[in-house]
């Protein structure tokens, strides 16, 4: 008999309950660097700086280190993008693959062989699943005692898949025998969550003296557009060319703000940094997933010598992308050895407090000669699977 085909059949109450399930699991498994501000600097030290660290990257997560400059800067171009991926158990090629091996199989006899085979590229991808996320930004700094500020136009996207193997599936390939195949019996589903975030923002900072300590503090007006990703189909009808079809996304604009503030005691800082401050939501193309952007709070120190700087940064409030996908809330570790202005080694580590993502691992070098020229590789390991690196072209005067 016929079963029911997950496509413009199907009723858009079952769409909305397979997207929640379909996107919970995929988060779970997803990377803890969602929503990342990616930096050939700043990712090989875990992401921390919201106290100290360079102003062309700490300023894109704490306004107020906009201030954190040299008596010789002037002016600053820097170019830095990344990518972190999870492909478990090869989701993609095992996908592509089992596509292909259906469609060139639909309305053919098969055998108990080929249903075998079937079943278990169906398993593997039900155990398997690819997360990705990546980001590039433009920064223009120009420091200044009265005002310091950044412009800096960024691009960040995250997506996950999942696979849900439907029991129906189970039962008619252990049983299959030798029959007329059609691809529209499968009933496992499919799925690709996410969204791709453009931000156009300015960082603003000045500094202050209290009680004979020094205090920046900083904001960052921004607009951002914001593209909502669904997609939902069977297993026989997914495609990943089909991510960036305009009838998978919805689009969504605002206005938001980031607000910071630092204080200096020496070669010891301490920070406080709320990115976007407004809270925001967006619904998806198919109404079964809610992405949100919530206020993110953390609070940071530092020690700055003229070898070494040691970053730590601590996430105050737990968020999460998805609804229902689990909370996220992140301590960073970093440090920095600078060797004579001309290159650079960095460490990081990242875990999640919530348990909700593994701990990752990151590492860099930057190469700086006459402190002009930039150049600044990172690299991000977190569990078997998963790999990602960011890198940094820079000009600074």
């Amino acid at each position: 008999m016929k079963r029911l085909l997950l496509g413009a059949s199907m009723k858009k109450w079952t769409k909305n309950r397979l997207a929640g399930a379909l996107t919970a699991t995929a988060m779970l498994s997803a990377t803890p660097v969602a929503a990342e501000v990616f930096s050939g600097r700043g990712s090989a030290m875990a992401g921390a700086g919201v106290a100290g660290g360079d102003y062309t990257y700490s300023a894109l997560i704490n306004p107020a280190t906009a201030t954190n400059f040299g008596e010789s800067d002037d002016f600053a171009l820097t170019f830095d993008f990344g990518l972190i991926a999870n492909d478990q158990n090869d989701f993609i090629d095992t996908s592509e693959d089992l596509t292909d091996f259906i469609d060139a199989l639909d309305g053919f006899t098969a055998n108990q062989d080929d249903a075998d085979y079937i079943l278990e590229q169906l398993r593997l991808l039900d155990d398997g699943r690819l997360t990705a996320d990546a980001g590039a930004q433009l920064t223009v700094a120009i420091p200044n005692s009265v005002a310091s500020g950044l412009l800096f136009v960024r691009q960040s996207a995250f997506i996950a898949t999942d696979v849900q193997l439907a029991d129906g599936d189970i039962a008619l390939l252990e049983n299959f025998g030798e029959q007329i195949f059609d691809e529209d019996d499968l009933e496992t589903a499919a799925g690709a969550f996410g969204y791709s975030m453009q931000e156009i923002g300015f960082a603003a900072a000045r500094n202050f003296t209290f009680k004979k300590y020094q205090v920046s503090l900083g904001v960052t007006p921004k607009y951002q557009r914001v593209e909502s990703i669904e997609y939902i189909e069977t297993i026989a009808n997914f495609d990943s060319d089909d991510f960036e079809v305009d009838d998978y996304t919805l689009e969504h604009t605002n206005f938001n703000l980031d607000l910071g503030a630092t204080i200096n005691f020496g070669q010891l800082q301490g920070g406080v940094s709320l990115r976007n401050a407004i809270a925001q939501e967006y619904d998806t193309v198919q109404g079964g997933v809610e992405i949100q952007l919530d206020p993110q709070l953390t609070a940071g120190v530092g020690y700055t010598g003229e070898v070494f700087t040691l970053l730590a940064d601590a996430d105050l409030n737990a968020v999460e992308l998805f609804d229902g996908a689990g909370e996220v809330q992140v301590l960073r570790l970093g440090a920095e050895a600078d060797l004579f202005d001309w290159a650079q080694l960095r460490v990081g580590y990242r875990h999640d407090l919530k348990d909700t993502y593994d701990g990752a691992l990151t590492a860099g070098i930057g190469f700086s000669p006459f402190d002009v020229v930039h150049f600044h590789l990172s690299a991000i390991k977190s569990s078997e699977d998963t790999l990602g690196m960011a890198l940094q072209f820079g000009l600074e005067l």
